[in-house]
């Protein structure tokens, strides 16, 4: 009796502490709302802050009903995270820009407090690295098979470029630090050895480039002076997200959520989740202006929906928006969207790429067999040629290693580009798979379609670190070993039938 009326008497202050959190919760996001509106008024206008302060609360009520499914992966995260998260967050933490050096600074005084941050995060990946390779926990023997197998010559094609570079001391560091982090992948891939397991690596992966393009919109939202460029596009200074990485970050993410959309087993986690990622990718993409991020995801949008047998929806948007763009004032706004602001001469030039590309392309032809080695090429015979020695690659993958390495290193990469998207595309198709396997291709093949396409106008596989491309190959290679263990045992079972026939015939006898 006395617990009945404590239940009783409990219940209204139970409701009154659910009032004052809501009370309390609405108070602070207006709070935000209108510290960050009077800077959002002065940078950009009444018409898009409303359009932003608007867009806030809605956002706001999407996430808090995915926010339960947050909150059960957040702590999924925290009891299974281990050496694997750890040396991923390491070594992106390792990549982190916090200042932006020219190269004669960087060659007179190579190690500063913010380098020997870097240094530091990818000696202790090192040191783990060492005691699971030496305790027995861990091999490399993945570095001499599968597609790991031309990754790893690929850093090796690298390294032997240092004997040949225009600056050996770059080209040696940048190799060896790419080469830890495909040392790195190996173990991962290693120790995940079912689709489960290797779910908590993307998932993991996801994670991280999603955390460092919030860190840019918090920029956006309360600093907004310091985070959008005179194109409109968003940026962080502390540590520097470019829009090219908030783009890609955004467009991997849209293709993520947009493919577990379509999964038949979402592994616990509801469709408002994904809805919230969706959301928050393609917000992302937009802020960042990125037309070549844009043209990847669109290309692996059509592959999932494909991949997916869902191509009577790929036709009715197609049916839709074609119209609109052609007979509507919608066709010159995306048009203008997407010039940025940039004359007929900047567009063709791709934001001046092929100026670089043209100067590679002529630095190449004095050294067609070698290159001017890995990492240095690009960089120092290119950027610093044409005075953009601040710029870190001549963006584009493809031209950088070109430059660097000639044709030996284009075609280590280009085999393992090739050879992942097959079995990623294979894997998303195939019936001897399981569900969540199939699913899990779906998933990477229409990334590595976006990786692919954006990697001939930036730095996607070759530059510290890639863990998205990484990622991607490794589930690759885990198809790869279940298409050859699948293989191998259909002899065994052929011979079984033909071992129990025997034994029928001689029984018969």
């Amino acid at each position: 009796m006395n617990t009945q009326v404590k239940r009783e008497t409990s219940w209204p202050n139970a409701a009154g502490l659910r009032s004052t959190v809501a009370f309390a919760a609405f108070a602070l996001v207006g709070l935000l709302l209108t510290m960050g509106g009077f800077q959002l008024f002065d940078r950009f206008g009444i018409a898009i802050t409303t359009v932003m302060v608007v867009a806030v609360p809605i956002a706001f009520l999407i996430g808090s009903g995915a926010l339960r499914d947050f909150i059960s992966g957040a702590r999924a995260l925290a009891r299974t995270f281990g050496w694997q998260e750890s040396l991923w967050a390491l070594l992106f933490i390792s990549a982190m820009t916090f200042e932006v050096r020219n190269l004669h600074e960087a060659l007179n005084q190579p190690l500063d407090a913010y380098v020997a941050v870097r240094v530091a995060a990818e000696l202790v990946v090192c040191i783990i690295i060492a005691w699971r390779v030496a305790s027995g926990k861990s091999s490399l023997t993945y570095l001499t098979s599968g597609l790991p197998k031309f990754v790893a010559l690929y850093c090796l094609v690298s390294l032997i470029s240092t004997t040949w570079s225009i600056v050996p001391v770059w080209t040696f560091f940048k190799s060896a630090e790419y080469s830890l982090d495909v040392i790195a992948a190996v173990l991962i891939f290693e120790s995940a050895s079912t689709a489960e397991d290797y779910m908590k690596v993307l998932n993991w992966t996801w994670t991280v480039y999603a955390l460092e393009t919030g860190w840019a919109w918090c920029w956006g939202i309360f600093a907004p002076s310091l985070a959008w460029d005179d194109m409109g596009r968003l940026f962080s200074n502390f540590p520097n997200v470019g829009p090219n990485n908030i783009g890609s970050t955004g467009a991997v993410l849209s293709l993520v959520g947009i493919s577990r959309l379509l999964w038949r087993d979402r592994q616990g986690l509801s469709r408002r989740w994904y809805w919230a990622v969706t959301i928050y990718g393609m917000a992302s993409l937009y802020v960042s202006h990125t037309r070549h991020a844009i043209a990847g995801f669109v290309l692996g949008l059509i592959v999932i929906l494909v991949l997916a047998r869902r191509t009577w929806f790929l036709v009715a948007l197609t049916s839709v928006l074609a119209p609109l763009l052609v007979l509507t004032s919608a066709g010159p706004t995306v048009a203008t969207y997407l010039r940025r602001g940039q004359d007929d001469a900047a567009v063709r030039a791709i934001s001046g790429r092929t100026e670089f590309w043209g100067v590679a392309w002529e630095q190449l032809s004095h050294h067609p067999l070698t290159g001017l080695g890995a990492y240095a090429g690009g960089r120092f015979g290119v950027m610093e040629k044409i005075g953009r020695g601040e710029a870190g690659s001549v963006h584009s993958d493809w031209v950088e290693i070109m430059v660097g390495t000639s044709f030996w290193g284009v075609l280590a990469l280009a085999i393992v580009v090739l050879a992942s998207g097959w079995f990623l595309y294979r894997g998303s198709l195939s019936r001897r798979l399981r569900r969540l396997e199939c699913d899990m291709a779906l998933e990477c093949a229409g990334v590595w379609t976006m990786l692919t396409l954006h990697s001939f106008f930036n730095d996607e596989f070759t530059m510290h670190p890639p863990l998205m491309f990484l990622a991607v190959i490794g589930y690759a290679e885990l198809l790869r070993r279940r298409f050859r263990a699948q293989a191998a045992a259909i002899p065994s079972r052929a011979s079984k039938v033909q071992n129990m026939d025997a034994a029928l015939v001689e029984s018969g006898r």
